[in-house]
């Protein structure tokens, strides 16, 4: 059997588990024809959101189903099941989770509380972000009137730890310090003992940590440690905001946490809504957690598409940098605008343009078919000169 005949049948191979991580991508741009996927301008693929193209655990899906009956009802009950199958998970307290409507609905409320805050006590705030990265802290803060200091990336496209702690180190007064690790859109992975150094030596009082870790999940870099360890040193200055959109593929039904130290969880609750999560997002959130199946075969899938697309780029000769995501950061050579309504025009939709990297542009890794869609334009935008 060669590879388009393994990738046509992709997702019975998926169901049955048979492509495991470290299945081997060979002779990947050879196989690469012109498609005979379904995308298309009226039905186009979509690798632009790092969704997981999985779909729902199927443990969830069942979970939902059961649950239905019951929804005349308030979900405090299965709310408080989710948080304590996300502390069993971390191994920290119940009252240690915020859950949020997504981790974006956290990080509204984290700043909204350090503003509060401040202002309480006279202080100025500044919000530090590396530059590009999630874009909605700093958009949160600059609609309240917020400084934001954006820092750019460094020469390897991670995130320039001594550049923001000069910032902050600088200011007078309280600065929110917004770090993506790995960073989206670049998928970079930033020293995690660089982060420690600058966490544990700084001024508590001045230096508030949002440690974004939404792709947590699909790292695969064994000196990886997550800022949860600062959650378990006690550190009242750090929070680590996780999501259930990328690897548990619930993008749709908006659920992502906070964690903390228990007095942090305390002082965010007047910023969060109450029973914000329904009864179906909350099971489908639990039996997500639980479903170990479900989140191994995500990252095999995510595993074998990053092979199969790092193996064709390196034989089209095009750049790109180390992805610890569910997603490629990669050179293109013609305008950006052009390159992405080329793509859309192919019936496939990529990431938005990330100034000031406008000669590169981000693919979502979607499952080995989708790939093989995409590398098959890839093919074609090459002979144009456009990669």
């Amino acid at each position: 059997m060669n590879r388009r005949d393994l990738l046509k049948i992709s997702g019975t191979l998926f169901a049955g588990s048979i492509l495991t991580q470290g299945f081997a991508a060979t002779n990947t741009l050879s196989t690469i024809t012109d498609t005979d996927g379904t995308a298309s301008t009226d039905h186009p693929l979509l690798l632009h959101y790092n969704e997981n193209s999985l779909g729902l655990s199927p443990k969830a899906k069942n979970a939902i189903v059961d649950v239905l009956s019951n929804v005349n009802r308030y979900p405090d009950s299965y709310i408080e099941k989710l948080q304590q199958t996300i502390a069993e998970a971390f191994k920290i307290d119940t009252k240690q989770v915020t859950l949020g409507v997504g981790s974006s609905d956290v990080i509204r409320a984290v700043v909204n509380q350090q503003v509060y805050k401040a202002t309480q006590k006279g202080q100025k705030i500044q919000l530090i972000t590396p530059h590009p990265s999630f874009f909605l802290a700093a958009d949160h803060a600059q609609g309240m009137g917020i400084p934001v200091v954006s820092i750019p990336l460094d020469t390897n496209f991670c995130m320039d730890i001594t550049k923001m702690k000069q910032a902050a180190d600088s200011f007078d007064g309280i600065s929110i310090v917004y770090l993506c690790n790995p960073n989206n859109p670049t998928g970079t992975l930033t020293s995690s003992a660089t982060i420690a150094d600058w966490v544990k030596g700084a001024n508590a009082d001045k230096n508030y940590f949002m440690v974004d870790e939404a792709y947590a999940e699909y790292i695969t870099d064994k000196n990886f440690v997550s800022g949860t360890s600062f959650i378990r040193e006690g550190r009242d200055n750090v929070i680590v905001l996780r999501t259930f959109s990328k690897i548990f593929a619930m993008a749709g039904m908006r659920l992502g946490y906070g964690l903390s130290t228990e007095k942090v969880a305390k002082e965010l609750v007047p910023f969060m809504a109450i029973l914000n999560i329904s009864m179906p997002t909350a099971v489908a959130g639990t039996a997500s957690l639980k479903d170990s199946a479900f989140i191994q075969q995500s990252r095999a899938m995510n595993s074998n598409s990053l092979a199969m697309t790092t193996e064709a780029f390196d034989a089209l000769d095009i750049k790109y940098l180390p992805s610890q995501g569910n997603f490629l950061f990669h050179q293109v050579k013609c305008d950006q605008k052009q390159y992405i309504e080329g793509m859309a025009a192919e019936g496939i939709t990529i990431g938005r343009p990330f100034p000031p990297l406008m000669q590169w542009s981000r693919v979502t890794l979607g499952t080995p078919d989708e790939m093989n869609q995409f590398l098959a334009v890839i093919k074609k935008f090459k002979k144009k000169g456009w990669v």
